[in-house]
């Protein structure tokens, strides 16, 4: 019962079947079918209105259609995916959308990655078909908005870390200039480079990434500390195994 709602047509009361579809009345008459707005998702023990992001992605200048989805990287994590219909002329900044994104919602309702179509998917009653969204690293069909060109390891320590962030972010064409934020790495991720590099042996720490986000920055840091006194060793990740910390001793 609470689908149909009483709407007064004209003067005449009428019983309406609210569909839950999200649409706008155009200026002829017309009603445009944008999709629906309870596309609740489950990420990362987050719940995320899908509706809600693409709502305000479709405010943005230069976007005329927007759909956000969940999909899996390459290495099997999900992640958020905004598929973006550009306005006639318009060209659409990634970077720029996750920006602004980033001031209005919380960073686990901010998508990961950013991809433009020339039209979205339909189904055959003209609402959107989620399930033909193309997966980002498709070719063809759309393309991821990160670096336009690719900036090559030129140190050692820069190549270290192009192959760790590229096993972590399913990603082997990343440029030493991208931000670990335009790769589309979340708070997870960050630890799990963060271990890596310090099964690597380097003397970087999960903090330094945040300070230094791009591989350059983050290498060239990395090499001005050679001369500084090492640390204890940071414990890795894999010693905390099934809830414990293996081969520790403790004195008596």
């Amino acid at each position: 019962e609470k689908a149909f709602r009483p709407v007064d047509l004209g003067g005449q009361p009428q019983m309406l079947y609210r569909t839950g579809d999200l649409a706008k009345l155009r200026a002829d008459g017309t009603v445009e079918v944008l999709g629906r707005i309870d596309t609740q998702v489950k990420l990362r023990g987050f719940r995320i209105e899908l509706g809600e992001i693409e709502s305000r992605l479709r405010a943005m200048d230069g976007v005329q259609k927007v759909a956000v989805d969940v999909k899996s990287r390459a290495n099997g994590d999900r992640q958020l995916v905004a598929y973006i219909v550009a306005e006639n002329g318009a060209v659409v900044d990634g970077s720029a959308l996750r920006s602004a994104l980033s001031a209005v919602l919380p960073n686990y309702m901010v998508p990961q990655a950013y991809v433009t179509l020339p039209a979205l998917p339909q189904t055959a009653n003209g609402k959107l078909d989620r399930k033909s969204l193309p997966d980002p690293d498709s070719t063809g069909q759309a393309t991821p908005m990160v670096a336009a060109s690719r900036a090559m390891a030129n140190t050692a320590t820069e190549e270290q870390l192009v192959t760790i962030w590229g096993a972590v972010l399913g990603n082997d064409a990343i440029s030493t200039t991208d931000t670990l934020f335009d790769l589309g790495a979340d708070s997870l991720m960050v630890f799990r480079i963060a271990a890596r590099m310090i099964e690597a042996g380097l003397n970087l720490e999960a903090k330094h990434l945040l300070d230094h986000p791009t591989i350059k920055a983050l290498a060239e840091f990395a090499d001005s500390r050679v001369a500084e006194p090492e640390k204890p060793a940071a414990p890795l990740l894999k010693d905390f195994r099934n809830g414990a910390r293996r081969n520790m001793r403790i004195a008596t």
